[in-house]
C-alpha cells in the first residue's frame, strides 16, 4: 500500500481558493489544489492548449465564482469540479487530474 503524501491543510484556504504546491513525484511540474463549494480538487498545474503553467505568477490564480479557473496565459476557462475546458482554445479537453483524499483537515497526494 502506497503512504498518502501531504500537500497542504484545509486551513490553507482561508483567503484563496487555489493553492499551488510541488509535484511529490516530478519536481519539474507543480499542482493546484481548488477548494471548491463541494469539496476539494485537485489538477497538474498545466493547460492542455500550450503545456503552460495556468497561474500569473507563483500561486496566484484566477477564477470565477468559485466555479472556474482560467488559464492566465490564454484564457481558456476550466470548470472547478471536472477540469474540463468549458471556454478558449482548448475547449473540450481537460486539466490532468491529481488523485487527492482528505483526512482530519489535511489534502493528501494518492498518484
Amino acid at each position: 500500500m502506497v503512504t498518502p503524501i501531504q500537500l497542504c491543510e484545509q486551513k490553507d484556504f482561508q483567503q484563496n481558493i487555489c493553492l499551488r504546491v510541488e509535484h511529490p513525484e516530478d519536481q519539474k511540474k507543480s499542482i493546484v489544489v481548488i477548494k471548491g463549494q463541494d469539496g476539494f480538487y485537485a489538477y497538474e498545474n498545466v493547460c492542455p492548449h500550450f503545456s503552460v503553467q495556468l497561474d500569473y505568477k507563483p500561486g496566484i490564480f484566477s477564477t470565477y465564482e468559485n466555479q472556474l479557473i482560467m488559464c492566465a496565459h490564454h484564457s481558456a476557462m476550466f470548470d472547478i469540479r471536472t477540469g474540463e475546458c468549458v471556454d478558449g482554445p482548448c475547449k473540450g479537453h481537460s486539466l490532468t487530474a491529481i488523485q487527492i483524499e482528505i483526512n482530519e483537515g489535511v489534502v493528501f497526494f494518492k498518484g
